[in-house]
């Protein structure tokens, strides 16, 4: 039995459907109104022309569907904050999606209604629920089941875009081939459309998943490093105090003889040679947790070093249930992070960092701000992108501060950057 192909409009709208998950999970490029109405915009745009090019002859037919793939990908790439590699990678997996999604509910159409090819309200409802439940699903498990954007951000490069590109065209041309040959319409050339369809569907998901483990495996990787890092430097920052301390004791030994020097010339320029020396030395900081202290004493020196202005007010007492790891991942990396960012500042007065350790409300507070002139790109969670202000860096925090049931929160205002980890106080 002769059957109708699938409407262009119900295609149109598989495709508009299939690239709009990527809008709802990716950073979009423009505020919600403005995305809504592009969005809303490229539906008309993508559903008018494959409505006028659905009779044009056999040899018009793949460069048309090749045009509304580029349709596709320029609605990614013109909505959504996006790389071009990965506004095609996107592409890729939205059209052989969007292919699934139209081919499962017109068989399913062809099979209740087969005398019935045009649009009445039975299959609009049918179509609803179809295209409802495959997004549904894909938005959940592709989007919410592993961190919303986990999915949407692959960080794509030129290997797995080949990849997923030949996967797409590979899997629409064995679809689509029996419908070349004659008397090609029936039920059965639905169901290898289908199964094809599918087929492609997984097999892009598998590779999103590779994707999504390696990007994972390279996070995990990078927290590591900075936890290690931060350990190391602390138990540097240790022995570095300890010699300071006893440098310190001889400078004021020094000083003494000094004193006792019988001329009042020399007396006075060695005093004040020294004693401009010993200030670098008084950077310690006594806030009553020797860890904190060590971090803040090195991190004292090093600010001293690079005309960074460094203000502290803490109490460390309240950080006495936290391991030292923990209390270096925490204060070390925000200290690293404030610091790698306000080096770039060319003025020397704008290179300013403010830190704090107080109790509220039955939570312990730890507030780390910077002068920032260029504000950081942040991701749907607050955390800043890998490579800006320490995205990295802020994960590891944000999975220490997790680990006592605490939060993380960041924010960019009037060129002050902030960071904030609320802890539950044991007490």
């Amino acid at each position: 039995m002769m059957l109708p192909d699938i409407p262009r409009l119900y295609t149109a709208l598989a495709e508009w459907l299939a690239c709009l998950l990527y809008v709802l999970a990716w950073r979009p490029r423009f505020g919600k109104a403005a995305t809504a109405l592009l969005s809303g915009g490229w539906l008309l745009v993508m559903g008018a022309f494959l409505q006028l090019t659905g009779h044009v002859p056999l040899v018009w037919w793949i460069p048309c569907m090749a045009a509304a793939v580029g349709g596709m990908y320029l609605m990614l790439l013109s909505v959504c904050d996006i790389s071009a590699l990965d506004a095609g990678y996107c592409c890729a997996r939205a059209f052989i999606l969007a292919e699934f999604a139209a081919s499962l509910e017109w068989q399913l159409h062809c099979y209740l209604w087969p005398d019935r090819p045009g649009a009445h309200p039975f299959s609009l409802l049918l179509m609803a629920a179809v295209y409802a439940g495959v997004y549904g699903f894909t938005f959940w498990f592709d989007f919410r089941r592993g961190g919303r954007g986990s999915a949407a951000h692959p960080g794509a490069d030129g290997r797995s875009l080949g990849t997923a590109a030949v996967m797409a065209v590979t899997g629409f041309a064995v679809s689509n081939l029996s419908f070349a040959q004659a008397d090609n319409n029936t039920m059965s050339v639905f169901y290898i459309r289908t199964l094809v369809d599918f087929a492609g569907v997984l097999i892009l998901s598998i590779q999103q998943e590779q994707l999504r483990e390696a990007r994972l495996h390279e996070e995990l990787s990078a927290m590591d490093n900075v936890l290690r890092r931060q350990y190391e430097q602390y138990r540097q920052s240790k022995e570095n105090i300890r010699l300071l301390n006893r440098r310190y004791h001889d400078l004021k030994l020094q000083i003494a003889a000094i004193r006792a020097e019988r001329d009042p010339g020399k007396q006075a320029a060695a005093l004040d040679e020294m004693e401009s020396g010993i200030r670098m030395y008084e950077a310690q900081n006594k806030t009553g947790n020797p860890v904190l202290d060590t971090l803040l004493t090195a991190k004292s020196l090093y600010c001293q070093q690079h005309d960074i202005n460094l203000t502290c007010v803490a109490d460390g007492h309240l950080l006495d249930f936290l391991t030292t790891a923990d209390i270096c991942t925490i204060v070390g990396t925000a200290l690293d992070n404030a610091t790698e960012n306000v080096e770039t500042i060319p003025d020397t007065e704008k290179r300013l960092i403010r830190t704090a350790v107080y109790a509220q409300n039955g939570f312990v507070m730890l507030r780390f701000e910077n002068y920032c002139e260029t504000p950081p790109a942040l991701d749907r969670d607050g955390t800043p992108r890998p490579g800006m202000h320490g995205g990295y860096g802020i994960k590891s925090i944000r999975a220490t501060a997790q680990k006592y049931g605490g939060t993380v929160t960041v924010h960019c205002d009037n060129s002050w950057f902030t960071l904030r980890v609320l802890l539950p106080s044991p007490a």
